[in-house]
């Protein structure tokens, strides 16, 4: 594939999306406006003639049949019609799939003639109702629509005088022929998003390949520790006034440091909307396969997050999403018989709360059947009966986490097979995040997401267990205390010891027992407690004393070594060592796992 041609498959699938977008919502409304009609002519027009300037050309013969349609439903010449959308957007898909084969070199003739054969007819159907057309009026394109397309407009003589002749007008001819106008066109937008020659046309934004970011970052990173060094070397200087200055110095330098971070990371940040431009498309096409009904509306869409964390998103939220219309929205008949919109409704939001991205997916379907989940979780051997009867609802609803854990008796393609919201849970752990599920019969079900914001830099604070020391993420720390004798109670068990703070009972998490370190201290009232978010949940980790805050670049542990469960990442000191970042969510997941063992 050339490079043009890329360019293009990029342009093309954000193209589609935009037609996605207006179908969708077309067919909820049953109408679309003549607005909408000369948006979607714009964008097969944009297709059709980028496609074939760069030899996608089975694309743009598939496209130009679509177009023909779209012009007359534009012109008046055949009327909208509400199945129209569905139509529409399945011509999309094939679309897609046609420009992905023709990219791999792998469309046949046959397989492109049987969906153009289709197409047709489907397109013939619409067309048969046609409306004459009046020679004496022809339709003016929109201008909007020909300053961009490149249409050539009608001499407005010509016409006065073909009226009062009753005569037909004809369209001045282009200067260059349409493909060719097309090649013009397209050669623009790349050339104008290429870092290199003298380009007439200016452009704001280039595209960079997320790599050389992440090395800039690394490099970056590298001068914060050489200025770690250099710190500590000032420090050691005998006479006070070259210290003094030195420090100065280099505090001047840890802000142009900083400054830089802050400037290569935004670089890394994208909108949340890239994601969820597909989310409404995919949810119709599975409640389409289903027999369901099934909307999908999103919220949320300007956060920016993370690049890296964007990409680690798609598998689970396609998941979360594919197991609340199959499990979750019931049938149509149902939904009326319980009194509820035949057509179900799935909500995703996305917020940004004190420094970490949270996303929350709702359904209104029939929720979580807890009894039913723990039957097979038992009959699977997930789990043992008796530690069963002691969960709580929350803990019931985590059990679809387990893997191999499936409610469906039959399996197809959507679900059934045991794999998915394990996937979910994984997939969303190695982005340093947690999911939590909450769920009420007959009322619909909710999963939450929390994930730091980025996966590359952040502000920690450094603490000490023993002779260990840790860097905890600043953005989870509420407050630090050192508690009285009073403000510590003991579980029910004696096993276990919790924070009373401001009325609030906050769980302590023992980090010496956690890792099984010696620590300095074993009575909290003699250590430190921090007080950190986990998610929605609140905690007091227990350590023996913290030192200063610093801004850290974080090294993927996973990547280098192995995962380790409560640790999301590492970061290295001035002085070579390499520091652990603690990851208070996995912490909380630790906890509950040898809580489990110890039950």
């Amino acid at each position: 594939m050339t490079e043009y041609q890329a360019l293009f498959l990029e342009e093309a699938n954000e193209l589609f999306s935009e037609a996605y977008d207006r179908l969708l919502a077309a067919e909820e409304s049953g109408s679309l406006d003549d607005e909408g009609i000369k948006e979607l002519f714009r964008i097969l027009h944009t297709v059709k003639g980028g496609g074939g300037s760069v030899d996608f050309n089975r694309l743009s013969q598939y496209a130009h049949k679509l177009e023909d349609m779209l012009s007359k439903l534009r012109d008046g010449r055949i009327s909208y019609q509400s199945s129209m959308a569905g139509f529409l957007v399945d011509s999309v898909d094939q679309m897609q799939e046609i420009l992905n084969a023709e990219a791999q070199n792998r469309l046949n003739d046959g397989e492109f003639e049987l969906k153009l054969k289709r197409l047709e007819n489907g397109v013939n159907k619409y067309l048969n109702d046609e409306k004459p057309s009046d020679p004496i009026a022809p339709i003016i394109p929109n201008d909007a629509i020909a300053a961009d397309e490149g249409f050539a407009l009608f001499d407005s003589e010509a016409i006065a005088a073909a009226q009062n002749e009753n005569a037909t007008i004809e369209q001045k001819a282009p200067p260059k022929e349409e493909k060719e106008e097309e090649q013009d066109r397209f050669t623009q937008r790349v050339t104008s998003s290429l870092p290199s020659g003298e380009n007439k046309i200016k452009t704001s934004s280039i595209r960079i390949d997320l790599d050389k970011i992440d090395l800039l970052l690394n490099r970056v990173g590298e001068l914060v520790i050489t200025n770690s060094v250099l710190s500590r070397f000032a420090e050691r200087l005998e006479s006070r006034s070259d210290r003094e200055e030195m420090i100065e110095r280099l505090g001047q330098l840890t802000r142009h440091i900083r400054e830089l971070q802050d400037a290569v990371m935004s670089a890394r940040m994208i909108p949340m909307e890239h994601i969820y431009a597909k989310l409404p498309k995919i949810a119709r096409d599975i409640a389409k396969k289903l027999g369901k009904r099934a909307r999908l509306i999103h919220s949320g869409d300007s956060v920016e997050v993370d690049k890296m964390i964007i990409e680690g998103l798609n598998d689970p939220l396609m998941h979360i999403i594919r197991n609340a219309i199959d499990h979750g929205i019931e049938s149509p008949s149902e939904r009326q018989a319980a009194h509820k919109d035949p057509v179900g409704l799935i909500s995703v939001n996305t917020t940004q709360e004190e420094g970490q991205i949270v996303i929350r997916v709702k359904d209104d379907g029939r929720g979580i059947d807890t009894l039913r989940v723990v039957s097979k979780a038992i009959e699977n051997r997930l789990i043992r009966a008796d530690l069963a009867a002691k969960m709580n609802d929350e803990e019931r609803n985590d059990l679809v986490f387990l893997p191999g854990l499936t409610t469906t008796d039959r399996a197809t393609d959507i679900s059934g097979r045991g794999v998915g919201m394990d996937i979910v849970k994984n997939n969303i752990a190695k982005l340093g995040g947690i999911a939590r599920i909450k769920s009420q019969k007959g009322i619909g079900t909710s999963v939450t997401i929390t994930l730091p914001l980025t996966l590359a830099i952040l502000d920690g604070l450094t603490v000490n267990v023993g002779e260990q020391t840790y860097i905890l993420p600043l953005s989870s720390v509420a407050e630090s205390l050192q508690p009285r004798q009073s403000m510590i109670q003991a579980n029910g068990d004696g096993s276990k010891m919790t924070l009373m703070l401001r009325e609030h009972f906050i769980p302590i998490i023992e980090l010496y027992s956690l890792f099984n370190i010696k620590p300095k201290h074993l009575d909290p009232t003699k250590g430190i407690l921090i007080v950190s978010k986990a998610g929605e949940e609140r905690v007091a980790l227990f350590v023996d004393s913290f030192g200063a805050q610093r801004q850290v670049v974080v090294k993927s542990l996973e990547k280098n070594f192995r995962r380790v469960s409560g640790i999301g990442g590492a970061t290295v000191q001035g002085d070579g060592t390499v520091v652990l970042i603690l990851d208070p969510l996995g912490l909380v997941e630790k906890e509950r796992e040898l809580k489990a063992k110890r039950t």
